[in-house]
């Protein structure tokens, strides 16, 4: 069982701190011209933080019933 801070440290990365990063990335990318495949960047961030916040959250509800 985590302790509640580092339970709240981790869903607060998994619900602010990706998708934040991963439109500071877009908006970055498309304002100053970088060549990077930020597309395709911003989908893996965001996919990661819809894993691991399913994964999260499922892990919650299961303690949560015990």
């Amino acid at each position: 069982m985590l302790p509640q801070k580092v339970y709240e440290t981790i869903r607060w990365i998994i619900a602010i701190v990706l998708p934040a990063v991963s439109l500071l990335i877009t908006t970055l990318a498309n304002v100053w011209g970088w060549n990077i495949p930020a597309e395709q960047i911003c989908l893996t961030i965001d996919a990661l933080a819809l894993f691991l916040g399913a994964i999260f959250g499922i892990s919650k509800i299961k303690n949560d019933n015990k």
